[in-house]
């Protein structure tokens, strides 16, 4: 597809003569105004110009046109409308000129879209009005003048598949525009044209409040030329209707302008050369959002083309026509930390409008409730929410109000809740012990063994206040060990139950290696020789690393240790239930992982690996500490996960591992 650059200022001059042959003049002349609202006439062409103008704000565009500096522009008629959409949802985006104008070509927001700054480049992921028109009425053809290199930029993809059929890049010269987009008028190939002037921009960034409205009184006279271009195709050609809308990406104003009022960077506007609905002409707004908005103009646009979306529940833009009954406005989705799989949807009834028939909702194209006039809000729980796991769920809602639709997308970023366990939990599980039938291990490992076979002891337990058992080691009797094949593992996570009177000093609460030193290779978690504190330990016969965390005494917490041996680092985590789950990390780097996870040995609980620590003279405690739902993964779990362990209230036995 042809497109074409504009460098130099000349090329403009040379066809500065076009502007007086298609009407030229200031823009005075009285544009014509259809009456009512716009019904297709018999054997009528319809063609639109939409004319967008970067950085124009709407409050120095009304001085422009009461001091009778803007006389083009106050041909039509301007009413205030937003950017930038709903502040506090998954819509809200930045006012600047990549996100604005990817609003005003698609009729969605950010969510939908994804243009989120002004980089380059940026791909639009939503039709655009120009594609939307295409796969509606094929022949119709399509030209964009482009004063912004960032707009011509967006449309590059709908310009290489013919989806545009002519661009042209003015870079920044709105001379360019005004000479390229009176040309696509006047020749009439185009069924839309996009004029987009750019130039009143960088005056607003950098220069004086008479600098801007100077710049505006120019502007005004280069859409003088685009609307003289648009009456004499009239005339020429009684049979063709044109809409002429104009717009604004966002809202600046220059330097030493009056200070704004609030919100006024999300205030924009819509002026139209024809009555529209009283969405348009909002009385008595309750806030800004009462206005019409940015996302309304591709529908609009599209509505008066004749390009009707048949089903409802198919419509996937943030906006609705602007000639068309007003349907419901401010549709907003959210969900409650209570109902994580319930999304909320509220919406407000338009204001100035007689109430619907009835209202439908619709989710992904079905309809799943029909609600009476009134009604402002629906609650829905999507099948299959959080089936996946924590992840972004997306689903499209439609509310419309009789057959006029409007649409959001429901983003959820679903976060298991962490007063329940989560399935994923059993992913990866090596090895779990319960005690809750004894010391065998639901996996099929080997489980628990004592340390001392001979003479046999019989374990000793306790309820656990999950409804199981919990295991009493008291090494005065017999310590425990748990077979762990850890050597060459790239992650594990080791966690359970623990209840201690957080006195006896040094208690090996679980380890693989001999305690005699901290050096020594292997890890251990133990009680050190201050009260309600563990000690995270690990070695490699060298060099040694090492962190603390407190526990409390005589209440249940869990204990996890997380252990990435590739990444070379490993997290301490303790969970006491009703609290904030607490963690600090170990710096693995200087350690030699093989020798610190040695190829053979179990995990000894209540001991070291020598079998002989208590031997040694370390104090043996008077209470007896008391260990449950001892779990192995052969991955690192992530914090939320460890938090659901101590959290939720449940053994871990509940999932069925």
């Amino acid at each position: 597809m042809p497109v074409t650059v504009w460098k130099s200022i000349v090329s403009c001059v040379l066809l500065a003569g076009l502007l007086s042959a298609c009407g030229g003049g200031s823009g005075n002349g009285g544009f014509p105004v259809a009456q009512g609202n716009p019904p297709p006439e018999a054997k009528t062409t319809r063609k639109v110009l939409l004319i967008g103008i970067d950085g124009l704000n709407i409050n120095q565009l009304k001085q422009a046109v009461s001091a009778q500096r803007a006389p083009a522009l106050a041909q039509l008629e301007i009413n205030a409308a937003y950017t930038g959409g709903l502040a506090g949802t998954v819509t809200q985006q930045d006012t600047l000129s990549g996100p604005g104008w990817a609003t005003i070509v698609t009729g969605t927001w950010a969510n939908r879209h994804q243009v989120t700054s002004d980089a380059v480049p940026q791909a639009l992921k939503a039709d655009t009005v120009f594609r939307q028109l295409k796969a509606g009425i094929p022949a119709h053809k399509t030209a964009v003048v482009a004063g912004s290199s960032l707009l011509a930029g967006l449309l590059q993809p709908d310009v290489q598949d013919g989806t545009v059929d002519r661009m042209i890049d003015c870079s920044g010269v709105d001379l360019c525009v005004a000479v390229s987009s009176t040309q696509a008028i006047a020749d009439g190939n185009n069924d839309l044209v996009l004029a987009n002037f750019h130039a009143l921009a960088p005056i607003a960034g950098t220069g004086t409040d008479a600098d801007y409205q100077g710049a505006l009184v120019l502007l005004d006279q280069q859409v003088g030329k685009l609307l003289a271009a648009v009456r004499a195709r009239q005339q020429q050609n009684p049979k063709e209707e044109w809409l002429v809308l104009a717009t604004a990406d966002r809202a600046l104003r220059a330097k030493g302008a009056p200070v704004p009022p609030p919100q006024a960077d999300k205030t924009t506007f819509i002026a139209l050369n024809k009555p529209a609905n009283p969405l348009f002409n909002t009385a008595a707004p309750l806030n800004l959002y009462d206005y019409s908005s940015a996302a309304d103009i591709t529908p609009t646009v599209l509505a008066f083309m004749g390009v009707a979306t048949a089903d409802p529940g198919r419509w996937t833009m943030d906006g609705q026509s602007l000639f068309a009954p007003p349907g419901v406005q401010q549709l907003r989705s959210s969900t409650a930390v209570a109902t994580p799989k319930t999304i909320d949807l509220s919406w407000r009834l338009a204001a100035d409008a007689p109430p619907p028939a009835e209202i439908k909702v619709y989710r992904d194209g079905a309809l799943i409730q029909t609600l009476p006039p009134t009604a402002t809000a629906w609650a829905d729980t999507p099948p299959g929410l959080g089936a996946e796991g924590e992840k972004i769920y997306a689903y499209n809602y439609v509310v419309a109000a009789d057959a006029v639709a409007i649409s959001t997308r429901a983003e959820i970023n679903y976060v298991e809740p962490l007063d329940r366990l989560a399935p994923t939990l059993v992913n990866q599980l090596l090895a779990f012990i319960s005690f809750d039938t004894g010391l065998g291990d639901t996996k099929g490992g080997p489980g628990f063994a004592l340390l001392k076979p001979t003479p046999p002891t019989t374990p000793v337990y306790i309820a656990d206040g999950l409804g199981g058992k919990a295991l009493v080691i008291d090494p005065k009797v017999n310590s425990y060990v748990m077979p762990a094949a850890l050597a060459g593992r790239a992650q594990f996570t080791l966690g359970f139950w623990f209840n201690s009177d957080a006195a006896q000093s040094w208690l090996p609460v679980v380890t693989n290696k001999n305690w005699a030193s901290g050096a020594n290779p292997g890890f251990i978690i133990s009680q050190k020789d201050s009260p309600n504190t563990l000690t995270f330990n690990f070695g490699d016969g060298k060099q040694r690393a090492d962190a603390d965390l407190s526990i409390p005494s005589s209440q249940w917490v869990y204990i996890a240790l997380n252990v990435d041996t590739v990444a070379k680092k490993a997290t301490a985590y303790v969970g006491t239930p009703g609290q904030t789950l607490k963690n600090t990390a170990l710096d693995l780097a200087a350690l030699d992982m093989v020798k610190m996870l040695p190829t053979t040995g179990p995990l000894v609980f209540n001991e070291d690996a020598t079998g002989k620590y208590y031997q040694s003279g370390y104090t043996i405690g008077a209470v007896a500490p008391k260990y449950n739902d001892v779990a192995l993964w052969n991955r690192s779990l992530s914090a939320k996960e460890v938090t659901m362990l101590f959290s939720a209230g449940k053994s871990l036995s509940t999932l069925n591992p």
